[in-house]
């Protein structure tokens, strides 16, 4: 691809004046003051920045944001016209950290990424949960805080990358030249950062013939970082949560459990079968899609909502694995992987080189913060749910997830189980002692401080865990809830109890929607009184 790029500042504006350019496009999905052509808003500003490390760029803007305010609505919708007008690259040194706006700014993203637009956005300066930007279709950017970085650096970190969702580290304090030959320099900010990054990419594009992938681009910008890489390392291709899914094939294997929980994502295909069959069955569903989608092209329709992604759910063999690797390769397709045995295998390097995401559950990294909070100066209510291996514990806490949502409250929820990633909770490694599970408590205050939510849950499994029957002080956990079975009678015994000692039982023959709306309501009146 070679000529200039066409990138959209989706901010509060920009003032064409200060560019010395026309815009392509002057959108306003947030109607407001106009601004005089000689105030040096956000939006010219980051702008400006893509223009003078990337002159070739063609400058859109699309205003979503008045004095600094908007929604997530209104990103959604801009997302959408970035998609119809031919934008290549969004710059967006904005975002939510309001955890209400997770799934509709995912399911936008993943939509825009599908339809092949290139997100860079800024993450929040105060260290918390950004959406955008920690999503992986997307390319999270941060500030220098260290000092190192000089004008038109910036570098990448894996593990940062990882834990939350932020990719690259860059070089924010610009100096920039308006057309009146007027200096200013920017401050030291993720939003001034994620500009230096959107023209890097325009520079790759400008160079690039087919447009890379966003796997591509990281592995591209990170080859030629301020501190570079190898053309044979891959170094992004671990997330902290598959959560690009769009539509998935779900293969269950026969032995495997399952929740009757719906998924985040659609689901083009569900069936359970045997390991060995599971490769067959998967090129038949992709050739039949493509035969679809070949039908819909003939027809004149435009065809984005193909299924990007497998997820294999059970014990497989190796072969059944390198045969789903394979196909995944050829037909370029995601794999998601989930099971009991916590032994990773490891696909091989070509599947690498396709630049397409297998994951696999791994080590609790996913809590690792650079920001810690401790549990007591969160504040956030912190319930830790026991349960035995027989419960559909996740679609238990789907629900009470819904019975706290219908109330306004937003749930942040921690399972020991990988399956959980794909209902919208996250992933802890299983515990077996106190100790490690008073260290689970305390991430999981952090975790759900920094996604800026008004609850945490942390659910883990009962096995080896001496919780009701003996007295012992876990730290900072206003709620402890139990769900076992007693075989003898095949029920279902539920009991909460507070630091201040037991509560209340129930004994119920099998886990409705009534009855756990019967339980939220009583975890209501705790946490409120």
């Amino acid at each position: 691809m070679n000529g200039k790029i066409h990138v959209a500042i989706i901010d509060d504006g920009v003032n064409a004046g200060f560019l010395n350019t026309q815009l392509l496009y002057n959108v306003e999905i947030a109607h407001g003051d106009v601004e005089d052509g000689r105030t040096l808003n956000h939006g010219t500003l980051c702008a400006a920045i893509v223009q003078t490390y990337f002159p070739d760029a063609i400058i859109s803007s699309v205003k979503i944001m008045n004095h600094r305010k908007g929604n997530a609505a209104q990103l959604c919708a801009a997302l959408d016209w970035c998609v119809k007008h031919g934008v290549q690259v969004a710059n967006i040194s904005l975002g939510s950290i309001n955890y209400r706006d997770r799934g509709m700014l995912r399911e936008a993203v993943n939509n825009a990424a599908m339809a092949g637009l290139i997100m860079v956005c800024a993450a929040q300066n105060g260290g918390l949960l950004t959406y955008p930007a920690s999503f992986a279709n997307v390319i999270g950017v941060r500030c220098d805080h260290s000092g190192i970085l000089t004008a038109g650096q910036y570098t990448y970190d894996a593990e940062k990358a990882f834990s939350s969702g932020i990719d690259f580290t860059a070089f924010a304090k610009h100096e920039l030249v308006g057309a009146a030959g007027e200096a200013v320099q920017c401050p030291n900010s993720n939003s001034y950062a994620t500009p230096l990054i959107t023209a890097h990419i325009c520079k790759v594009l400008q160079q690039s013939k087919p447009v890379p992938s966003i796997e591509q681009l990281k592995h591209i910008l990170h080859k030629y970082s301020y501190l570079p890489i190898q053309d044979t390392i891959i170094p992004v291709m671990r997330y902290g949560h598959p959560d690009w899914i769009r539509r998935a094939y779900v293969f269950i294997e026969d032995c495997a459990i399952s929740s009757k929980a719906p998924y985040y994502f659609q689901t083009q295909w569900k069936a359970q079968l045997s390991g060995d069959k599971i490769a067959a069955i998967f090129e038949q569903a992709i050739l039949q899609e493509r035969e679809q989608q070949d039908t819909a092209l003939e027809g004149g329709q435009r065809v984005y909502d193909l299924t990007d992604t497998i997820v294999l759910l059970g014990e497989m063999e190796p072969v059944s694995l390198q045969e789903v690797e394979q196909l995944a390769s050829r037909y370029g397709k995601h794999v998601v992987h989930i099971s009991k045995n916590q032994l990773r295998y490891i696909p091989a390097l070509n599947f690498s080189f396709c630049y397409l995401r297998w994951w696999q559950q791994e080590g609790g990294l996913f809590m690792s913060q650079e920001e810690a909070i401790a549990v007591e100066d969160s504040r956030i209510p912190l319930i830790c749910i026991y349960y035995d291996k027989g419960i559909d514990i996740i679609y238990f806490l789907h629900e009470l997830r819904g019975e706290f949502a219908q109330d306004g409250y937003q749930s942040w929820i921690a399972v020991d189980q990988s399956a959980a990633v794909l209902h919208d909770m996250e992933y802890t490694l299983p515990s077996d002692a106190s100790n490690g599970l008073q260290e689970l408590l305390y991430n999981a205050g952090t975790m759900a401080y920094n996604a800026y939510t008004d609850i945490a849950i942390l659910c883990v499994e009962a096995t080896n865990i001496t919780h009701c029957t003996k007295e012992r002080v876990l730290l900072d956990v206003d709620i402890e809830l139990s769900i076992l079975v007693k075989a003898e009678t095949e029920r279902i015994y539920i009991s909460i109890r507070t630091e201040q000692g037991y509560l209340k039982e129930w004994v119920l023959s099998n886990l409705n929607v009534g009855d756990i709306g019967g339980i939220y309501t009583y975890l209501e009146q705790l946490l409120v009184d």
